[in-house]
């Protein structure tokens, strides 16, 4: 008895968090992530001091994680696979280029130390209403530790990060704007959320 309470209270939280409009409120959030995005971007260069880009066309390090070519053009059950994963790892970058800051004396309430952990929130909320939307099980993210060597080169990586994170979210609201139009992936189904994991 007690533990089928358990499974239906985990079923309602399930019910909760994925409504039927959460494909609407994904839309908004990747909005407005993509908007604070590119202050983001401007506030991380403007703090790396001088002899550092002052653009971030110059941001051009090796990086993994982030999706090759067009998502939108991809059939919506992949595309939503595809922002899914790059979430969870633009998580892990946010993490590791919080972990740098903090090495090089940037202290916790530190502007640009407060934007990126508002920012990283979002991503997860984003990635658990994305999680909602899909048609599978979400696939395992193995997300391998990040390793870059002398500080410059790691400027370089948590510039080259941001500004793939500010492009990649242009692909997102473009098209989950898509997706409410068709309005086939904005209402989850119960018995669907109920295989998720």
């Amino acid at each position: 008895m007690c533990l089928l309470t358990i499974l239906d209270f985990s079923r309602i939280n399930a019910s909760n968090l994925c409504g039927s409009s959460v494909g609407t409120q994904s839309k908004k959030l990747a909005n407005l992530l993509k908007n604070e995005a590119e202050l983001l971007v401007r506030t991380y260069i403007e703090a790396q001091g001088e002899g550092f880009p002052q653009s971030s066309s110059e941001c051009k390090e090796e990086v993994s994680g982030f999706p090759v070519g067009d998502i939108t053009a991809r059939e919506p059950p992949e595309m939503l696979q595809s922002i899914y994963v790059t979430l969870k790892n633009i998580d892990r970058h946010f993490k590791t280029i919080l972990q740098q800051l903090s090495d090089l004396g940037f202290s916790a309430m530190d502007p640009l130390q407060m934007k990126l952990k508002e920012a990283q929130k979002r991503v997860l909320h984003l990635a658990a209403n994305i999680k909602c939307l899909l048609t599978e099980p979400p696939p395992e993210v193995k997300i391998p530790p990040v390793t870059t060597r002398g500080i410059y080169k790691q400027k370089k990586y948590g510039c080259t990060v941001l500004r793939k994170y500010s492009e990649f979210l242009t692909q997102v609201v473009r098209g989950l704007s898509h997706l409410t139009e068709k309005k086939r992936y904005i209402h989850p189904h119960r018995a669907r959320l109920q295989r998720l994991p």
